[in-house]
């Protein structure tokens, strides 16, 4: 039979084990810090319907890409699936089904004809706009595309 000292020293053990797993002491649940991000974008001054928009970190070494899908103009990416705290430059895609197909062009050989883009190239293969996430900030970003 097991003394009261020895059965009050493995509850004692088994209380800070479970305590100090709730308290994050076994290391930082994300270690990249990721942030949500939110925003809105705009093309022409109108919500764009559809699309998808794209982050690419500056700094490989502390940013991890991201995308979301884009509806109504909005956009969202959870904590979980955030970003880091950096700068990220950002690109835009939304085919215009309204518009003729066209073929890609390099592409020898690929006879799929694509909706062509409605985004400028500024804002998507071309673009240098870019954004900050910062640590515990809003990360709300409002981008306005002419």
């Amino acid at each position: 039979m097991p003394s009261v000292k020895q059965s009050s020293g493995w509850r004692m053990l088994v209380l800070g084990l479970v305590t100090t797993s709730f308290t994050g002491c076994f290391g930082p649940s994300d270690p990249l810090n990721r942030q949500a991000v939110t925003g809105e974008v705009l093309l022409k001054n109108v919500a764009l319907d559809t699309g998808s928009i794209s982050f690419t970190p500056v700094d490989m070494e502390t940013g991890r890409p991201a995308g979301a899908t884009i509806a109504e103009g909005n956009f969202s990416i959870a904590k979980e699936q955030g970003l880091p705290p950096g700068t990220y430059t950002v690109r835009v895609n939304s085919a215009d089904e309204s518009a003729a197909p066209v073929l890609p062009e390099g592409m020898p050989g690929d006879s799929r004809k694509l909706a062509p883009d409605r985004i400028p190239p500024s804002w998507n293969a071309k673009s240098e706009e870019t954004i900050t996430v910062e640590d515990g900030g809003e990360n709300h970003f409002v981008l306005s595309i002419p």
